[in-house]
């Protein structure tokens, strides 16, 4: 994306006013990074601010060209949110739910309703809670690369620069996190 590098260079050079376009961009998947990652509006409001912090702090070291600057600020989120954690050191559950009911709002999780049919309604509505349950119910790593890859719609190659892992260790944990998502929804009754 031109216009980021152009912030990034930008913000380089000390214009402060560039980075809070920079903010603006981003400060959406930021705050819906931390929300899944604390599972909490609260804790997601903090952390959001600690990324955004720190990529301020470290934006000069950042090297156009030689990666995604999406990437980037996923893998800060991750460590920011690691290091977070553990200075709670209590296990927090994930959960998307308030990922989704923002989500709602704008259509991207709301399934349309062709008719006014109330049983399909809630029909869908039950399937997604399903779904969300079955979510929060995989391992924590699990929980995570689907998120980077089905609510980030990032490519293999960002998601295992988020990662610092190989592509094909993040292909293998997506072919399995979505396996154990369909065993759970079939136990459930949503898939035959």
């Amino acid at each position: 994306m031109p216009e980021v590098e152009t912030l990034i260079a930008k913000v380089q050079e000390g214009d402060t006013s560039a980075f809070e376009e920079l903010v603006m961009l981003y400060k959406d998947k930021v705050y819906s990074l931390a929300l899944t990652l604390t599972g909490n509006h609260v804790d997601a409001e903090d952390l959001t601010q600690e990324i955004f912090f720190k990529i301020y702090i470290s934006l000069p070291e950042f090297a156009q060209g030689k990666g995604s600057f999406e990437a980037w600020v996923h893998r800060m989120g991750v460590n920011l949110w690691i290091d977070w954690w553990r200075r709670r050191r209590k296990i927090r559950s994930f959960s998307l739910e308030g990922v989704m009911d923002s989500k709602e709002e704008g259509g991207k999780w709301e399934i349309p309703d062709d008719k006014d049919d109330v049983q399909e309604t809630v029909a869908k509505r039950e399937f997604w809670r399903a779904v969300w349950k079955a979510y929060r119910e995989l391992p924590e790593s699990y929980r995570l690369t689907l998120k980077l890859r089905a609510i980030d719609e990032l490519s293999y190659k960002e998601i295992a620069a988020t990662l610092g892992e190989s592509e094909a260790a993040v292909k293998s944990r997506l072919n399995r996190s979505r396996q154990l998502l369909k065993e759970k929804l079939k136990s459930l009754g949503y898939l035959s």
